[in-house]
């Protein structure tokens, strides 16, 4: 099918397609809205006319505008990220072979030229655009018979059906670059995206991306200035003989009448003030030296590119024609610097204010575009067109912040304060590459809990303690909560840029689901299953013996997918969450009303953050096949329970310094131990009626002499104690420690003794 035809006088342009557009367009209205109707702009460096395949015509193509436009606005969009498109030059009286032009060699490589006649060519290839929407510059060089070469451009939208790429994009893109300077930035990809953003920028490639856009203009005012410089107005004293002065004042002139009366006018030198006009001026200066720092710069990132290519896959490689026009930008600049104007000039980098900066012709500009390439760009639709990385990295990370920024706020901590939340930065190097760099987050919750919040985080065979047993397996996020007593709860988060998509459908399973879909978009079965792989791949400890203790609670999907939450909750892939704790969650970002981000999402997140106990998080997950879950939290029949008595005025010292003694030695009062004493979990305190049952910290008994308990306060009678140490007063829940009949009576009942928790039950 056709959809778009552009046709010039010697060039014509087609694009064509096997997806359905009439399914693509609904699609994508219904994320776009009535926006979606004029949503694409079409542009042309050639006068032409230009015809759409629009829904209103039947997805028949039909001219749009005027036949002699160089631009078409405010139309729906024919080219979407799903679909693949084969894209045709036809090029007619031209002499020479004619080629595309693109920053990546894989796209100028994958168009064909093939000859079809005398003066006309065919350039054809298969262009797919799959997560990559936004602006695309089709560019193409060629020699029309008898006149010079030239090169035309054709640019139009790619638009995603997933996401608003004019609102919900740039919302993640502002969002992302609040945290992670010029991240969104780094590295040259298929699609151009135009942009600009504010603020300092380090970035090599956001700076070479602003240089390619301002080069020839900044050439151009270079020599202006060259050519026509400001020079400066200078007194330069001397002292000549009368017959090399061209300029006399009345003083010199008296000055010379008495020198020549008394007849010394031959060997007499005068002084004078002679008017100069210099080229060494500020100004100037400050010229040299944009251009050298430029210079260093643009050559110093083309030789990374060049020893990057050498390395690189075919794939990766930045076309040679775009390596030929960076050194002949470096050439360029370095004659301008040695030209006869700047050549014995010293390089000054501005000190202050300049009127002959900010108003005179050519230096005006350069200064401006000095400012430019310092400041970087602002986030805008128009002028600068620079790569961007695929979006569903963009998309990856920033669920990631959303999810940082979620569990801040459901814990009520705040990023300010190291003290609440410290956190790791990644290197902004290379932070979607396969590497070891990862981002680390950590909340400390005032009950001494702690979360943890891992971006990019690997699981291999050498990892520590949660590893994988075989292959390495990579999580996009890792959220891990670990209680007081150190058990450790573990859920996993990947980010799926994709939809179950009507047009490549998996299996019947999958288009019985898109039928019953009530409005709520569905993940990829693919995607679900990867993360029953984690969680079966991921486990803790080295023998089966600790596998219990610790493992994957859960793994979740997140991915774009719109409906409303009612719609969401009666599908499969949430209510699998209360079955078996694998899932999904729509997370879309709205540009419109951010709170109303990941509702579902913060949800669930305030539920396992928030829960008081291990055994809330456990009561409805399932564990691996052939595990049991085992909370510390809860007390189990054969759990050891220290019963001690305590005398009124002992109370409060034992709850300030947390600790309970018994006589360590055989004599009266001692302790008969038990086995596994040194596990001992609770402490039954009583004193006549009152009592109480609170846990032990479960590290065993220290062995203390009298001197050591007398400086803490206490007022020993022996010389040697075991000392247990009380980790709160917070009383064991659901446990009432008067239905427990002391084994000891009378005036024995000041002896403490072992029991075990089944008798409380």
């Amino acid at each position: 099918m056709e959809v778009l035809s552009f046709k010039s006088a010697n060039v014509e342009i087609s694009a064509n397609t096997a997806a359905e557009m009439a399914k693509c367009w609904p699609r994508f209205r219904g994320r776009a809205g009535d926006k979606a109707e004029v949503y694409c702009d079409y542009r042309s460096t050639l006068r032409g006319s230009l015809a759409l395949a629009l829904p209103r015509n039947g997805y028949a193509l039909s001219l749009t505008g005027d036949a002699d436009c160089l631009e078409w606005k405010n139309l729906p969009p024919v080219f979407y990220e799903t679909a693949l498109y084969n894209i045709s030059i036809y090029l007619s009286d031209v002499e020479t072979r004619p080629c595309v032009l693109h920053k990546l060699k894989e796209v100028t490589e994958l168009f064909s030229v093939i000859p079809i006649g005398k003066h006309r060519w065919l350039m054809s290839a298969p262009l797919s655009f799959v997560n990559e929407p936004g602006i695309f510059e089709l560019t193409f060089k060629y020699k029309p018979c008898g006149k010079p070469e030239r090169t035309d451009t054709f640019s139009f939208r790619v638009v995603s059906p997933k996401l608003d790429t004019k609102d919900d994009y740039n919302h993640i893109l502002a969002e992302i670059n609040a945290h992670y300077n010029e991240i969104v930035f780094q590295y040259l990809t298929l699609t151009l995206q135009n942009l600009q953003r504010g603020g300092k920028s380090d970035n090599d490639v956001v700076w070479l991306s602003i240089f390619r856009n301002i080069a020839k203009d900044y050439e151009k005012w270079v020599r202006f200035i060259v050519n026509k410089p400001h020079l400066r107005q200078t007194r330069e004293v001397r002292h000549d003989r009368a017959d090399r002065i061209k300029r006399w004042t009345p003083q010199m002139a008296e000055r010379f009448a008495q020198v020549e009366a008394e007849g010394r006018l031959e060997r007499e030198y005068f002084r004078h003030e002679e008017i100069i006009h210099t080229h060494n001026t500020r100004e100037n200066r400050f010229v040299k030296f944009t251009l050298d720092r430029i210079s260093k710069r643009l050559a110093s990132i083309v030789a990374t590119i060049k020893a990057q290519n050498a390395q690189a896959k075919e794939a990766d490689k930045i076309a040679d024609s775009e390596i030929a026009e960076l050194d002949g930008y470096v050439g360029s600049l370095r004659r301008l610097a040695n030209s006869p104007l700047l050549r014995n000039l010293r390089d000054e980098p501005l000190r202050s204010e300049s009127m002959v900066l900010q108003k005179r012709n050519g230096y005006a500009q350069v200064y401006k575009y000095w400012l430019l390439l310092q400041k970087g760009i602002e986030l805008f639709e128009g002028a600068n067109a620079i790569g961007v990385r695929p979006i569903w990295e963009l998309y990856e990370l920033w669920c990631f912040l959303k999810m940082r920024q979620m569990t801040a706020d459901i814990l009520g901590l705040h990023f300010g304060n190291p003290e609440e939340i410290r956190e790791d930065p990644m290197p902004m190097v290379r932070p979607f590459e396969d590497n070891t760099q990862e981002h680390k987050v950590f909340y400390h919750c005032a009950d001494g809990s702690m979360v943890r919040l891992l971006y990019q985080h690997k699981y291999n065979r050498k990892s520590g303690e949660a590893h994988t047993a075989t292959t390495e397996n990579r999580p996009d996020i890792v959220l891990t909560i670990v209680k007081p007593d150190g058990f450790e709860l573990t859920y996993l988060f990947d980010a799926k840029y994709r939809l179950l998509d009507d047009n490549k459908l998996n299996n019947n399973e999958d288009r019985e689901e898109l039928a019953v879909a009530n409005g709520a978009d569905t993940p990829p079965s693919d995607a679900i299953n990867q993360m029953h792989r984690y969680r079966d791949a991921i486990y803790y400890g080295s023998d089966n013996q600790t596998h219990a203790a610790k493992e994957i609670i859960g793994g979740y999907i997140l991915f774009p997918g719109r409906g409303d939450n009612e719609s969401v909750r009666k599908r499969f892939f949430y209510k699998s969450i209360e079955t078996v704790n694998i899932g999904a969650f729509p997370l879309l970002p709205d540009a419109s009303d951010p709170s109303n981000e990941g509702t579902l999402l913060f949800e669930f997140l305030t539920k396992i953050l928030t829960a008081p106990s291990v055994n809330d998080h456990l009561r409805d997950a399932i564990p691996q096949k052939g595990l049991q879950y085992v909370s510390t939290e809860q007390p189990t029949p054969q759990d050891l329970v220290l019963v001690g008595y305590y005398k009124t005025k002992q109370l409060p010292i034992i709850k300030e310094q947390r600790l309970y003694y018994v006589p360590a030695a055989l004599g009266k009062g001692s302790i008969n131990l038990v086995s596994g004493f040194e596990k001992t979990k609770y402490l039954l305190l009583h004193h006549d009626k009152k009592r109480v049952l609170v846990r032990l910290c479960g590290e065993g008994p220290k062995f203390f002499p009298k001197s050591a308990l007398e400086a803490l306060g206490f007022s020993p009678a022996g010389d040697y104690f075991l000392v247990f140490e009380i980790k709160d007063f917070t009383p064991v829940p659901n446990i009432d420690p008067m239905a427990y009949e002391l084994e000891r009576k009378g005036k024995h009942r000041f002896t403490s003794y072992f029991t075990t928790i089944d008798k409380f039950l």
